[in-house]
């Protein structure tokens, strides 16, 4: 489960270059074809293309700038490992005060000839609803 846990880790890592580089299309290349997002407040959507849409919405719109994911714990073994673990999302809006949400998440990861990539991810925020 080592070598997993680097992995995915190792992948997180891109995940948070991408945002950092404002890049929706090499962020969503992270997601299987099939990937399914459940982000908070928002329907499931499916498909690489629906992951780069609302990804590229966060980085333009509302201006995603950097992120922090700490993963907590890994089940499962062969080709699919649950993740769940924490993250720290910055935004910078055009013309607003810096603000940033903290949350928790879990991801269904997929081997794939390519490595590791994202299939399932559902995150929802720990701050209090407006």
């Amino acid at each position: 489960m080592e070598e997993i846990r680097r992995a995915i880790e190792e992948a997180n890592l891109k995940f948070i270059e991408c945002i950092r580089n404002g890049d929706a299309a090499a962020l969503s290349a992270l997601y299987t074809e099939d990937a399914c997002l459940l982000p908070t407040n928002f329907e499931m959507m499916r498909g690489r293309e629906a992951v780069e849409e609302f990804w590229g919405g966060a980085i333009s719109g509302l201006g995603l700038k950097d992120a922090v994911l700490t993963t907590v714990d890994l089940a499962g073994g062969g080709d699919t490992v649950t993740e769940m673990g924490e993250y720290l999302l910055k935004f910078q809006p055009e013309g607003q005060e810096p603000i940033e949400d903290k949350g928790k998440y879990i991801v269904l990861w997929k081997k794939t000839p390519e490595g590791w990539k994202l299939r399932w991810d559902i995150f929802n925020t720990n701050l209090p609803a407006p």
